[in-house]
């Protein structure tokens, strides 16, 4: 695996793309930096994996992004500017090449994060979740590894949300819907209840879910949930409550802890029904977000993180699919 696609480096796709580096390998895909030859622009190009080439699931989801870029029209999705088809018949997507820090580099080297920190960002996020599902997807992957945090030259917080490549779709055919039951999308320790169970009928609800955990993550310096094997780990998720919020950290409000339970819940009818409501419920606990978002931009280890990118990068190709618990 290490080695593969290697044989495009330094070559040009479609007379349009030079090939550099392998940023990174994931479970289905690879991605290599490159260069736009008509401007000299940085771009990231995407691939699968050869094993996968001939996968139509695989590729569908892989052009997805491109679809994704395209109809939801936010800042925080990272613009996925062409696409083409390699020599084996397996397609590319070429996005742009962002830098920033990882989130979750942030709670590795702080720990937990403040209630307005983590407010403020999971503000952004819900926003640019509730344009996805507003164009019809539920991104299902909401985690720290997909939010990347940067500053503009004016000292502004930029945020983008990465890895669409799991997504749920409205424009799904119903025979690769009909596929995905029995299999869970996403990141184990991340996903709802409902995707645990292998339902691919998810809804906004099921990010709302993925948004809870990063928000207890980054409070409490815990996951709410573990276990000894993926399998358990699922089977937890399914059957059991969240612990709350408010026993780990005694020095959350009342209110919040109320907040991350119902986001929380393990009944998707028990949680915020979008973004938006759960915006509302959010918003009393930040008291300035302007001045917390400049805050946390001038925070960040934007040049260390921007060498490392590209393991972040490279995930938005990772599928993660199991046998439902």
């Amino acid at each position: 695996m290490a080695l593969e696609r290697t044989e495009l480096r330094g070559t040009t796709l479609d007379a349009r793309y030079e090939l550099g580096d392998i940023l990174g390998i994931g479970g289905t895909g690879v991605c290599f930096e490159a260069t736009r030859l008509s401007d000299e622009h940085p771009v990231v190009i995407k691939t699968l994996r050869p094993v996968f080439a001939d996968h139509p699931d695989l590729a569908r989801r892989l052009r997805r992004e491109h679809e994704v870029s395209q109809r939801v029209a936010h800042p925080s999705v990272v613009p996925v500017i062409d696409e083409g088809v390699l020599y084996d018949g397996s397609p590319y997507t070429v996005m742009e090449r962002i830098h920033g820090e990882p989130l979750h580099r942030i709670l590795r080297r702080a720990g937990t994060l403040s209630v307005p920190v983590v407010i403020t960002l999971a503000l952004k996020v819900a926003d640019v979740l509730h344009r996805s599902h507003v164009a019809g997807y539920v991104h299902r992957d909401v985690k720290p590894e997909h939010v990347i945090l940067d500053r503009t030259p004016q000292g502004n917080l930029k945020m983008w949300l990465l890895d669409y490549g799991v997504c749920a779709a409205e424009t799904a055919p119903a025979d690769e819907v009909d596929r995905e039951r029995g299999r869970v999308y996403g990141t184990p320790s991340y996903v709802s209840p409902e995707q645990a169970s292998g339902n691919p009928a998810v809804d906004a609800r099921a990010d709302v879910f993925g948004l809870g955990v990063m928000v207890f993550e980054a409070l409490s310096g815990r996951l709410p949930y573990s276990g000894s094997t993926v399998t358990n780990l699922l089977r937890r998720i399914i059957r059991e409550d969240a612990p709350r919020l408010g026993l780990l950290v005694p020095t959350v409000s009342a209110e919040l802890d109320a907040v991350v339970a119902k986001m929380l819940a393990r009944k998707r009818e028990d949680r915020y029904p979008n973004m938006r409501a759960l915006a509302r419920a959010l918003m009393p606990f930040v008291a300035d977000r302007r001045a917390t978002e400049r805050a946390i931009a001038a925070g960040l280890e934007v040049r260390s993180a921007s060498r490392g990118l590209s393991s972040v990068v490279n995930e938005s190709l990772t599928t993660v699919e199991r046998t439902a618990a």
